[in-house]
């Protein structure tokens, strides 16, 4: 992707589920998140995912449809439940999490429509929805007709596999790492634990064209269209980080799809992740005329 890029549609592909916390359950997946943001952003975003045909999975699309998501794309999984997330907060409110399995979106299927979706599209996809060889595989058909692909790692152990993350970064012309996945892919791939360090080895082992790390607290920084950008974090009071990073990735996607520059579309991508860091759940209400 050069310094712009037409809009168009964007594709996510993944994971659907219910974060199940201690005062309730909140839809969500990252795929699903960022799909969310981008539609409330003015972005076309459809969803390719699957659900069970279970009161979870119906739920879960009335609730797509209501934030302007195209479901179109979403599959019924007659076997298998709608996944779920058991979500552990700590004192700074931030999560780790337990995913059951195998739920429905373990089985995805890179039907007709599906690939005709990817065709040329931009294309954002992860690790997780990787764990199942069935979904791995109708991911990697997706990936090879897309137009810029981006990549949110979103390792979560144990479905964190070396093979599986670096077979994602060879097809991945963007993308999106937290700091602790940086350290993981510096290790994986023998070099020094700094976000600049792995930057230079993607490009040279992967092509890697953009590089956006993400570092909580301490901010963000970006590698795009030969400029680098340092972002300081909002600081707001948190009440969860859940969904603050896929909302930092949605209109960091959204402000360069429009022709943003680096610099300005990182800090928007910040004030939005800071305010939904401080409210509840992974896709808050907000007016995104605030966030211009």
């Amino acid at each position: 992707m050069g310094k712009s890029r037409a809009v168009s549609s964007v594709l996510c592909v993944g994971e659907t589920l219910w974060d199940v916390l201690p005062n309730g359950e909140f839809l969500g997946g990252a795929p699903l998140n960022v799909a969310a943001h981008l539609a409330r952003l003015g972005i076309q975003s459809r969803l390719l995912s699957r659900v069970g045909d279970d009161a979870r999975g119906h739920e879960a699309l009335a609730r797509m449809q209501a934030l302007g998501v195209d479901t179109s794309l979403l599959q019924l999984d007659p076997l298998r439940p709608t996944g779920v997330a058991e979500t552990v907060l700590d004192a700074l409110g931030s999560a780790s999490f337990r995913f059951p399995g195998p739920a429905a979106w373990d089985a995805l299927e890179a039907t007709a429509p599906a690939m005709a979706a990817a065709a040329g599209a931009t294309l954002v996809f992860g690790t997780l929805a990787q764990r199942s060889p069935a979904s791995a595989s109708a991911i990697e058909r997706l990936v090879e007709v897309a137009g810029w692909r981006v990549f949110d790692a979103n390792l979560r152990a144990p479905h964190d596999d070396r093979e599986i993350a670096l077979r994602a970064l060879a097809h991945a012309h963007f993308v999106k790492l937290n700091d602790h996945e940086v350290e993981v892919f510096a290790r994986w791939l023998g070099v020094p634990q700094t976000p600049a360090a792995l930057q230079s080895r993607l490009t040279a082992q992967f092509g890697t064209r953009s590089l956006c790390v993400t570092e909580g607290a301490r901010g963000a920084r970006l590698w795009h269209a030969d400029t680098y950008v340092e972002q300081p974090a909002v600081t707001v009071d948190v009440v969860d980080t859940i969904g603050a990073g896929d909302a930092f990735l949605a209109m960091l996607i959204a402000a360069l799809l429009r022709g943003s520059s680096p610099g300005s579309a990182m800090a928007r991508a910040a004030r939005l992740a800071g305010y939904v860091a401080s409210r509840r759940g992974a896709i808050p209400d907000y007016d995104p005329d605030q966030f211009r």
